[in-house]
This record gives structure tokens, sequence and C-alpha cells, in this order.
């Protein structure tokens, strides 16, 4: 285990600290836009979707797992309860947000299976083509970015309009 650490490359390390350090900066209450709200997630997406490129690139099925992955925590983290202290402030166009370690835990989760998994399959390379690693794969990382999205789109239903409300609101529902 230590010879593992030890030839991590230093880079890992850095985006370990980064992750953490914006983690962080997740825990006290802020303003944002919504632009700046779905920046995350969409960076997590982006993420877990190049740590499953080499499986998508050898079983296109993957792709698919991945997706329904991504739309059933999607539809989990829809349901997540809004903070209350959460809300939209119309004069300024900003979200204010309570803090949360949601957002660290889902950053941590994400970096610790691609360490974890960029690990196992160095020390067993024939799992690369195993269509149930990359299956199981897929699916976590659909999972993960699922919720993070799903979250971010539930914290900005206050910043809809009326209208847009009672559509969310019946989406919400019937997913």
């Amino acid at each position: 285990m230590i010879d593992i650490i030890r030839f991590t490359p230093p880079w890992v390390w850095l985006l370990l600290a980064a992750l953490v350090a914006l983690g962080l900066a997740q825990t006290r209450t802020r303003r944002v836009t919504r632009g700046r709200l779905l920046a995350l997630p969409l960076a997590m997406m982006a993420l877990g979707l190049a740590s499953t490129a080499t499986a998508l690139a050898a079983n296109p099925a993957a792709a698919s797992t991945w997706l329904a992955g991504l739309a059933a925590f999607g539809a989990i983290g829809l349901r997540l309860p809004r903070p209350a202290q959460a809300r939209w402030l119309v004069a300024e166009q900003r979200l204010e947000l309570p803090g949360s370690f949601g957002p660290l835990a889902l950053m941590l989760s994400i970096f610790a299976l691609r360490y974890v998994s960029a690990v196992a399959l160095v020390l067993h390379p024939d799992w690369r083509s195993l269509a149930s690693v990359q299956a199981a794969l897929a699916a976590s990382y659909g999972a993960l970015a699922g919720l993070f999205l799903g979250r971010a789109l539930s914290l900005l239903r206050p910043t809809l309009s009326p209208q847009a409300r009672i559509v969310a609101h019946e989406f919400r529902h019937r997913a």
C-alpha cells in the first residue's frame, strides 16, 4: 500500500488538495449565480465521463449504464430537500446558500472512486476488458454525477419564474 501511495504522481495529490479546498469553501454561506452553481456539477460530470472513457471505448454499452446512473441518481438529487435558508436574491440575481459538506463529500467520493479504480486497474489490467467492471464503474460515475447535478438543479428551483416552478414541480413528482 505504501508503494501505491509513493508512486502516485504528485499532480494527483495537488488535485486532491484543490478538491478539499473547493469543498471546504462550500461549507460557508455564499452567494452564487446560476451558472456558478452549475459549473461544479458539470465539471464533476466531465471528470466522471473522462474517467469512464476507456470503458466507453471498449464497451459502448457502458455509455447507457453511465446515463442510467446519471438519470436515476439525478432524480434522487432533485428530491433532496432544499435547505430552508437557501434564498433567491432577485436584485443581485444570485442564490444565497447555507454552507454544506454535501459537495465536499461528493467530490471526495468521485476522487476516491477514480483513485481506487485506477489503482485496481493497474494491479489487475485484465479487469479493463471485463464488462462487469466497466458497467460498475460507469454506473458509479453516472450516479455520483447525477446526485451532484440533481442537487444543484434542486437548489435552482427558487430562481425560476412561477410558471417554471409549476413545470419543475410536476416533473419532479413524475420522476
